[in-house]
């Protein structure tokens, strides 16, 4: 074991919020405080271990990676790709650019597009920090990729298919290659089929994927690192308790206000049936 990696775990977070609420539960008076704390202390550390954040990631990274042969024979008429987050008034760039999830995601409908000549509708969002025309920049500027169609009132991944699926259905596009992280897939998915569109998942960017979480060499003989409190798994967690949740709330809005037929999908986009 590295001394100077478990040490240096433990002075940066979240390994140090560990410590300070470890001292703190020494330290206060009362039972209530201590339960509070422990609570704390529990879920900060099950959230921080990559041994534990992997399985929990892997819960949402449920669709695997879409086989480079078999690219060609998916019968999709179109690639969607979601928006993410920009890298806003960025100073090398003199304003907005595509942020890390985006950049991701634009890659990989890049590869897709070379692969299979399908055009490439972009679903990224409303306002000054919209991801969509940032994302139409770095697709056609700097990986010289065409964007056939920007939808740009989206708000969250639900309006991503409300909104986009009469533009596709427009174009005759029944069946589409999605295009989105890897955790997110699940509840994307779920809301185009929801919103009438056949789904081919074209996952990228696996977090759950062979030694992502951990800060090993891919030796058998430093496994401990998986126990050590790591930022990377306290995120991966972040991204999978998200989506979790996420997915429990979309299926309640959808059987609450009954969006399953196309009839209603068309009333509440505003379009015509």
């Amino acid at each position: 074991m590295d001394a100077y990696a478990v040490l240096k775990q433990l002075l940066l977070p979240p390994g140090l919020l560990l410590v300070l609420l470890a001292v703190a539960f020494v330290l206060v008076r009362g039972t209530l405080g201590r339960l509070v704390l422990f609570l704390a202390w529990s879920l900060l550390l099950i959230m921080s271990l990559p041994a534990l954040a992997g399985p929990l990631i892997r819960l949402v990274e449920a669709y695997p990676a879409l086989p480079p042969a078999a690219v060609d024979e998916t019968g999709a008429g179109a690639i969607v790709v979601l928006g993410a987050a920009v890298y806003a008034d960025a100073p090398e760039y003199g304003g907005h650019t595509v942020g890390v999830n985006s950049m991701k995601r634009s890659r990989y409908a890049a590869w897709l597009h070379r692969r299979t000549g399908l055009p490439i509708y972009i679903s990224g969002g409303a306002g000054a920090r919209a991801p969509g025309p940032a994302m139409r920049r770095f697709l056609e500027e700097e990986l010289g990729v065409p964007v056939a169609v920007l939808e740009e009132r989206s708000r969250s991944t639900w309006e991503n298919a409300m909104l986009t699926a009469p533009l596709l259905r427009q174009a005759g596009v029944r069946r589409v290659l999605l295009v989105t992280d890897a955790w997110h897939m699940p509840r994307a998915m779920a809301a185009f089929e929801r919103a009438g569109i056949e789904v081919v998942p074209a996952p990228t960017y696996f977090v759950s994927g062979s030694r992502r979480l951990d800060a090993g060499d891919g030796g058998r003989d430093d496994r401990w690192r998986e126990w050590l409190p790591q930022a990377a798994a306290f995120h991966a967690s972040y991204y999978a308790m998200h989506e979790l949740v996420g997915g429990v709330y979309y299926q309640l809005r959808a059987q609450l206000r009954g969006w399953t037929s196309r009839a209603e999908i068309d009333i509440e986009t505003g379009q015509e049936s």
